[in-house]
Protein backbone atom coordinates (compact mmCIF):
# COMPACT_ATOMS: atom_id res chain seq x y z
CA UNK A 1 0.00 0.00 0.00
CA UNK A 2 0.81 3.31 -0.56
CA UNK A 3 1.42 6.49 1.98
CA UNK A 4 -0.91 9.18 0.22
CA UNK A 5 -0.50 12.51 0.30
CA UNK A 6 -0.67 16.19 -1.85
CA UNK A 7 3.04 15.63 -2.38
CA UNK A 8 2.77 11.98 -4.19
CA UNK A 9 4.19 12.14 -7.11
CA UNK A 10 2.32 9.89 -10.14
CA UNK A 11 5.08 7.82 -10.56
CA UNK A 12 4.56 6.84 -6.96
CA UNK A 13 0.91 5.77 -7.81
CA UNK A 14 2.48 3.48 -10.82
CA UNK A 15 4.45 1.54 -8.65
CA UNK A 16 1.55 1.00 -5.67
CA UNK A 17 -1.54 -1.25 -6.02
CA UNK A 18 -3.08 -0.91 -9.81
CA UNK A 19 -6.34 0.22 -8.53
CA UNK A 20 -4.88 3.56 -7.45
CA UNK A 21 -3.58 4.43 -10.68
CA UNK A 22 -6.80 3.46 -12.24
CA UNK A 23 -8.54 5.33 -10.07
CA UNK A 24 -6.82 8.15 -11.11
CA UNK A 25 -7.59 7.83 -14.96
CA UNK A 26 -10.79 7.91 -14.55
CA UNK A 27 -11.08 11.33 -13.16
CA UNK A 28 -10.06 12.48 -16.16
CA UNK A 29 -7.13 14.88 -14.23
CA UNK A 30 -4.71 12.35 -15.58
CA UNK A 31 -4.17 10.28 -18.98
CA UNK A 32 -1.10 7.76 -20.49
CA UNK A 33 1.51 10.09 -21.46
CA UNK A 34 1.30 12.80 -19.33
CA UNK A 35 4.31 13.82 -16.81
CA UNK A 36 4.94 11.47 -14.04
CA UNK A 37 6.72 13.78 -12.12
CA UNK A 38 3.56 16.08 -10.91
CA UNK A 39 2.44 15.69 -7.59
CA UNK A 40 -0.90 15.19 -6.84
CA UNK A 41 -1.65 18.65 -4.95
CA UNK A 42 0.18 20.10 -7.90
CA UNK A 43 -2.38 18.04 -10.70
CA UNK A 44 -5.40 19.01 -8.46
CA UNK A 45 -4.41 23.06 -8.80
CA UNK A 46 -4.13 22.82 -12.19
CA UNK A 47 -7.42 21.09 -12.94
CA UNK A 48 -9.30 23.26 -9.61
CA UNK A 49 -10.02 19.84 -8.19
CA UNK A 50 -10.00 19.80 -4.75
CA UNK A 51 -6.99 17.57 -3.32
CA UNK A 52 -8.51 16.17 -0.40
CA UNK A 53 -11.77 14.53 -2.69
CA UNK A 54 -8.82 13.10 -4.70
CA UNK A 55 -7.19 11.59 -1.83
CA UNK A 56 -10.09 10.04 -0.35
CA UNK A 57 -11.13 8.37 -3.82
CA UNK A 58 -7.67 7.20 -4.59
CA UNK A 59 -7.39 5.74 -0.92
CA UNK A 60 -10.42 3.85 -1.59
CA UNK A 61 -8.69 2.18 -4.43
CA UNK A 62 -5.53 1.61 -2.51
CA UNK A 63 -5.64 -1.59 -1.45
CA UNK A 64 -3.37 -4.82 -2.35
CA UNK A 65 -4.02 -6.67 -5.18
CA UNK A 66 -4.97 -10.19 -4.77
CA UNK A 67 -4.02 -13.18 -6.24
CA UNK A 68 -6.46 -15.19 -8.48
CA UNK A 69 -7.15 -18.30 -7.22
CA UNK A 70 -6.74 -19.96 -10.25
CA UNK A 71 -5.60 -19.59 -13.90
CA UNK A 72 -9.33 -19.12 -15.64
CA UNK A 73 -7.63 -19.08 -19.02
CA UNK A 74 -8.92 -22.94 -20.03
CA UNK A 75 -12.05 -21.99 -20.12
CA UNK A 76 -12.29 -18.52 -21.45
CA UNK A 77 -13.26 -20.50 -24.13
CA UNK A 78 -14.69 -23.88 -23.26
CA UNK A 79 -18.50 -23.93 -24.89
CA UNK A 80 -21.29 -22.76 -22.23
CA UNK A 81 -22.81 -25.76 -21.99
CA UNK A 82 -20.04 -27.42 -20.89
CA UNK A 83 -18.45 -24.96 -18.60
CA UNK A 84 -21.70 -25.35 -16.80
CA UNK A 85 -20.96 -28.49 -16.30
CA UNK A 86 -17.72 -28.84 -15.08
CA UNK A 87 -18.84 -26.46 -12.28
CA UNK A 88 -21.50 -29.28 -11.68
CA UNK A 89 -18.87 -32.31 -12.10
CA UNK A 90 -16.13 -30.51 -9.92
CA UNK A 91 -17.20 -28.29 -7.24
CA UNK A 92 -21.13 -28.99 -7.03
CA UNK A 93 -20.03 -32.28 -6.40
CA UNK A 94 -16.92 -31.83 -4.46
CA UNK A 95 -19.50 -29.86 -1.81
CA UNK A 96 -21.95 -32.36 -1.72
CA UNK A 97 -19.37 -35.79 -0.97
CA UNK A 98 -17.58 -33.07 1.40
CA UNK A 99 -19.85 -30.58 3.13
CA UNK A 100 -21.55 -33.51 5.40
CA UNK A 101 -17.97 -34.81 6.10
CA UNK A 102 -17.12 -31.31 7.50
CA UNK A 103 -20.31 -30.40 9.05
CA UNK A 104 -20.46 -33.88 10.87
CA UNK A 105 -16.37 -33.34 12.00
CA UNK A 106 -16.49 -29.33 12.76
CA UNK A 107 -19.56 -30.59 15.34
CA UNK A 108 -17.24 -33.44 16.80
CA UNK A 109 -14.21 -31.53 17.48
CA UNK A 110 -16.36 -28.60 18.82
CA UNK A 111 -18.23 -31.32 21.74
CA UNK A 112 -14.83 -32.50 22.34
CA UNK A 113 -13.31 -28.96 23.13
CA UNK A 114 -16.17 -27.41 24.46
CA UNK A 115 -14.56 -25.27 26.60
CA UNK A 116 -12.63 -23.53 23.62
CA UNK A 117 -14.86 -20.52 22.12
CA UNK A 118 -12.87 -20.90 18.93
CA UNK A 119 -14.17 -24.15 17.81
CA UNK A 120 -17.99 -23.31 19.01
CA UNK A 121 -18.13 -20.31 16.34
CA UNK A 122 -16.21 -22.45 13.87
CA UNK A 123 -18.82 -25.00 14.39
CA UNK A 124 -21.68 -22.85 14.07
CA UNK A 125 -20.30 -21.12 10.50
CA UNK A 126 -19.45 -24.66 9.35
CA UNK A 127 -23.08 -25.52 9.96
CA UNK A 128 -24.12 -22.17 8.42
CA UNK A 129 -22.61 -22.39 5.30
CA UNK A 130 -23.42 -25.77 4.63
CA UNK A 131 -27.03 -24.95 5.03
CA UNK A 132 -26.87 -21.99 2.33
CA UNK A 133 -24.41 -23.83 -0.45
CA UNK A 134 -26.76 -26.53 -0.59
CA UNK A 135 -29.83 -24.59 -1.02
CA UNK A 136 -26.94 -22.19 -3.78
CA UNK A 137 -26.45 -24.76 -5.67
CA UNK A 138 -29.73 -26.19 -5.98
CA UNK A 139 -31.29 -22.75 -7.21
CA UNK A 140 -28.22 -22.13 -9.42
CA UNK A 141 -29.10 -25.49 -10.94
CA UNK A 142 -32.02 -25.35 -11.23
CA UNK A 143 -32.65 -22.18 -12.65
CA UNK A 144 -29.82 -20.37 -13.52
CA UNK A 145 -27.75 -23.44 -14.67
CA UNK A 146 -30.46 -24.23 -16.92
CA UNK A 147 -31.29 -21.19 -18.96
CA UNK A 148 -27.51 -21.16 -19.82
CA UNK A 149 -27.89 -24.78 -20.97
CA UNK A 150 -30.77 -23.60 -23.32
CA UNK A 151 -29.10 -20.18 -24.08
CA UNK A 152 -26.10 -22.11 -25.84
CA UNK A 153 -28.14 -24.79 -27.25
CA UNK A 154 -30.99 -22.39 -28.65
CA UNK A 155 -29.55 -18.94 -28.60
CA UNK A 156 -32.70 -18.01 -26.14
CA UNK A 157 -33.92 -18.41 -22.75
CA UNK A 158 -37.73 -19.43 -22.44
CA UNK A 159 -38.74 -17.02 -19.18
CA UNK A 160 -39.27 -18.45 -15.84
CA UNK A 161 -40.15 -18.03 -12.30
CA UNK A 162 -36.62 -15.58 -12.64
CA UNK A 163 -37.76 -13.76 -16.00
CA UNK A 164 -36.43 -14.10 -19.52
CA UNK A 165 -32.86 -12.80 -18.41
CA UNK A 166 -29.64 -14.58 -17.08
CA UNK A 167 -29.05 -11.13 -14.97
CA UNK A 168 -31.31 -11.67 -12.59
CA UNK A 169 -30.27 -15.02 -11.17
CA UNK A 170 -26.59 -14.15 -12.03
CA UNK A 171 -26.83 -11.22 -9.65
CA UNK A 172 -28.58 -13.10 -6.92
CA UNK A 173 -25.66 -16.14 -7.47
CA UNK A 174 -22.95 -13.34 -7.42
CA UNK A 175 -24.69 -11.64 -3.94
CA UNK A 176 -24.43 -14.86 -1.96
CA UNK A 177 -20.97 -15.36 -3.27
CA UNK A 178 -20.18 -12.25 -1.40
CA UNK A 179 -21.80 -13.39 2.00
CA UNK A 180 -19.85 -17.11 1.33
CA UNK A 181 -16.43 -15.27 1.37
CA UNK A 182 -17.12 -13.63 4.52
CA UNK A 183 -18.08 -16.68 6.29
CA UNK A 184 -14.84 -17.80 4.64
CA UNK A 185 -12.68 -14.97 5.93
CA UNK A 186 -14.62 -15.47 9.46
CA UNK A 187 -13.67 -18.99 9.51
CA UNK A 188 -9.80 -18.19 8.68
CA UNK A 189 -9.72 -15.93 11.59
CA UNK A 190 -11.49 -18.48 14.15
CA UNK A 191 -8.39 -21.11 12.63
CA UNK A 192 -5.42 -18.30 11.95
CA UNK A 193 -5.52 -19.71 8.41
CA UNK A 194 -6.01 -23.47 9.40
CA UNK A 195 -2.71 -23.35 10.78
CA UNK A 196 -2.37 -26.38 13.33
CA UNK A 197 -0.59 -26.23 16.43
CA UNK A 198 1.19 -28.14 18.85
CA UNK A 199 -0.89 -30.68 20.79
CA UNK A 200 -3.83 -30.70 18.60
CA UNK A 201 -6.00 -33.68 18.62
CA UNK A 202 -6.10 -36.21 15.32
CA UNK A 203 -9.66 -34.99 14.53
CA UNK A 204 -9.07 -31.18 14.73
CA UNK A 205 -5.86 -31.50 12.48
CA UNK A 206 -7.99 -33.05 10.37
CA UNK A 207 -10.54 -30.83 10.15
CA UNK A 208 -7.99 -27.90 9.53
CA UNK A 209 -6.94 -29.53 6.65
CA UNK A 210 -10.41 -30.19 5.08
CA UNK A 211 -11.23 -26.89 5.75
CA UNK A 212 -8.49 -25.61 4.14
CA UNK A 213 -9.07 -27.59 0.85
CA UNK A 214 -12.58 -26.89 1.40
CA UNK A 215 -11.86 -22.87 1.35
CA UNK A 216 -9.06 -23.05 -1.97
CA UNK A 217 -12.24 -25.43 -3.71
CA UNK A 218 -14.79 -23.14 -2.84
CA UNK A 219 -12.49 -19.96 -4.17
CA UNK A 220 -11.69 -21.38 -7.34
CA UNK A 221 -15.58 -22.57 -7.58
CA UNK A 222 -16.44 -18.86 -7.68
CA UNK A 223 -14.08 -17.29 -9.67
CA UNK A 224 -14.92 -19.33 -12.22
CA UNK A 225 -18.42 -18.40 -11.76
CA UNK A 226 -17.85 -14.46 -11.04
CA UNK A 227 -14.96 -13.95 -14.18
CA UNK A 228 -16.02 -16.39 -16.70
CA UNK A 229 -19.46 -18.67 -16.76
CA UNK A 230 -21.40 -15.38 -15.64
CA UNK A 231 -20.07 -12.56 -17.85
CA UNK A 232 -19.79 -15.38 -20.97
CA UNK A 233 -23.46 -15.86 -20.17
CA UNK A 234 -24.58 -12.18 -20.07
CA UNK A 235 -22.95 -11.69 -22.96
CA UNK A 236 -24.39 -14.55 -24.97
CA UNK A 237 -27.78 -13.34 -23.88
CA UNK A 238 -26.52 -10.06 -25.29
CA UNK A 239 -25.36 -11.64 -28.26
CA UNK A 240 -28.53 -13.05 -28.97
CA UNK A 241 -30.73 -10.46 -28.47
CA UNK A 242 -29.26 -8.42 -30.74
CA UNK A 243 -29.15 -10.80 -33.83
CA UNK A 244 -32.67 -11.12 -33.43
CA UNK A 245 -33.54 -7.64 -33.15
CA UNK A 246 -31.09 -7.32 -36.71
Amino acid sequence: MLTLTAHTKISELQSGPPGVINALRSTGLYHDGDDTDVMLGELCWTFGFNPGMLLMMLESANVPEEKPPIDVTPFQNMPLASLVEHVEKTHHHYLRENLPKLTALANSVAVAHADNQELSELDEEMQRIAVELDTHMLHEEESLFSMIRELATNHAVTPTRCGGSVGGPIACMENEHELTVKTLLKMRKLTNNYLPTDGISGAWRELLERLAAFDQDLLAHMYKEDKVLFPRALAAQRGSRAAAAG
